[in-house]
């Protein structure tokens, strides 16, 4: 499914590419003395920067291979709103031809094109640096809650949520590090994170890295985790699972947990870690709990809202989706899952879905703001 995917956004890259090209060369080749083959040479290498730096990844070591493939998600970023530009320009165009919309003055101007490219090269300067700034920049959403349940001796839970941080290259220790400072500010009764914690592997000293930061991090109740679709380290290096409980962090994989007599927390694993013989069911996870308590779910992507709200599921917190994270795939993803960013009220049932705290791919955040939850909860029995 991946590979298909894959093989379609290349087509289709390589089909806006040649678009662009081919309009840039009209303006290019009347106002410089350049080459045909040398400027398409030239366009061809930019283009592909992302997919040379992949390539090359054997012999280049990670500094400058790290900084050639952060240029290719750039370029690549850069080619897609360039051409979602020129296609709005190209449509005006063609509207003007038939009802003459543009002034005469300004369609006859032989510098026209060389002033409306020039505008659409700063306009795209301008979205990329402010998506990359953005990108660096978390928010703090805040929900509200109320659970007609008792839970214990307690009347309120503050919750604090991060998903989809994917540390490693790019959201490297000292970004971790204000994460960090910026949940304990909130003063939490608990800390998840919902799934996508590293960004594949890691080695031993970025794994050093996190494991010191996550036991700086403070929580009455605990910090709980669950996997996400690139946690591949949860199921390679048994090793750092274990540091991280060492650290006070609980991994559920599957399993829950009752948290001071009050209420539960349920994990689920990542559906796309067991293809080959699936995770349990969310029935199967709740034999033995007392649903009278408030059940909290922790399940990476926002999937299988029916069985949360069936098996008198309070509050599900989520993450993956990014919200999209580069405008306009927030298209995608809100018709992929019920909701892909926000919260969503059924009933009793409660589903909070985060954009993340980092990226994946292109270091920008367009459209979409990185964020850190903060949950209270108030219990009304």
């Amino acid at each position: 499914m991946w590979g298909f995917i894959s093989t379609a956004f290349l087509g289709v890259y390589c089909l806006m590419s040649f678009y662009l090209g081919r309009r840039g060369w009209k303006i290019v080749g009347k106002s410089m003395k350049i080459s045909q083959i040398i400027y398409w040479i030239f366009l061809g290498l930019l283009i592909l920067t992302f997919p040379i730096a992949e390539m090359a990844q054997d012999w280049l070591s990670q500094t400058p291979e790290l900084w050639l493939t952060i240029a290719g998600w750039y370029t690549m970023i850069a080619v897609v709103y360039l051409c979602l530009l020129l296609i709005i320009i190209d449509s005006l165009r063609l509207l003007d031809s038939r009802i003459r919309i543009v002034p005469k003055v300004i369609r006859d101007h032989d510098q026209t094109p060389k002033v409306v490219a020039s505008l659409i090269l700063m306009l795209v300067t301008i979205i990329l640096i402010y998506g990359s700034w953005n990108a660096r920049h978390p928010v703090i959403t805040r929900y509200e809650l109320v659970v007609d349940k008792e839970a214990g001796s307690l009347d309120q839970l503050r919750i604090a949520m991060v998903s989809d941080i994917h540390y490693g290259a790019i959201i490297d220790a000292p970004r971790l590090t204000r994460m960090l400072e910026a949940i304990n500010k909130l003063q939490p009764d608990v800390i998840v994170m919902s799934g996508d914690i590293v960004d594949g592997t890691v080695d031993h000293e970025d794994a050093q890295k996190l494991v010191g930061v996550l036991k700086q991090m403070h929580a009455k109740y605990g910090i709980f985790v669950v996997p996400g679709n690139h946690d591949r380290w949860i199921r390679s290096d048994a090793d750092l699972v274990h540091e991280f409980q060492e650290a006070g962090v609980e991994v559920l994989r599957d399993r829950q947990l009752k948290v001071g007599d009050s209420f539960y927390i349920i994990g689920r694993d990542d559906p796309g870690y067991r293809r080959d013989q699936g995770r349990k069911d969310l029935e199967e996870l709740m034999q033995g709990i007392d649903a009278e308590l408030p059940v909290i779910l922790l399940d990476h992507q926002p999937i299988d809202i029916e069985a949360a709200e069936e098996n008198r599921v309070d509050l599900q917190l989520s993450g993956h989706t990014h919200k999209g994270q580069i405008f306009p795939s927030h298209l995608i993803t809100s018709h992929l899952y019920a909701i892909d960013w926000g919260l969503l009220t059924k009933g009793s049932y409660h589903l909070i879905v985060s954009s993340g705290y980092g990226t994946w791919g292109p270091p920008l955040r367009i459209g979409t703001s990185p964020e850190i939850v903060e949950v209270s909860i108030k219990f009304t029995k």
